[in-house]
């Protein structure tokens, strides 16, 4: 790997860690988790999923968070909730916490290793 490589690894990870995106949708996503070799799908593969049932109208996005280090963020919540059950929120809460909790975890370790 070339230095030029490596420091764009690096960047993309520190990019990664200081950010936070979650998205939640609701909606029928049929997904087999295995892929044509028999073996299980990754992440990726199932966001590609949620990609193509998005485009087919399949699913709808109910609530996005995007939060910065620096603090800026980036909140939306649908319009009308009226359909959309409390779990899809309670979700999206607990996903947005779980992230901010990862990353302070992360930060925190790093620090401990630079002291």
């Amino acid at each position: 790997m070339s230095l030029k490589s490596a420091l764009q690894s690096l960047n993309n990870a520190v990019q990664d860690l200081t950010s936070l995106h979650v998205q939640t949708y609701t909606g029928e996503l049929k997904v087999d988790i295995d892929n044509d070799n028999g073996e299980k799908k990754g992440f990726k593969d199932i966001r590609t999923e949620i990609q193509q049932s998005k485009q087919k109208g399949e699913v709808d996005l109910v609530a996005e968070t995007l939060a910065q280090f620096d603090g800026d963020s980036y909140n939306f919540v649908r319009k009308d909730l009226t359909d959309i059950p409390n779990q899809a929120l309670e979700v999206h809460k607990n996903a947005v916490q779980s992230g901010i909790e990862t990353r302070m975890g992360l930060l925190n370790l790093f620090k401990d290793l630079i002291d």
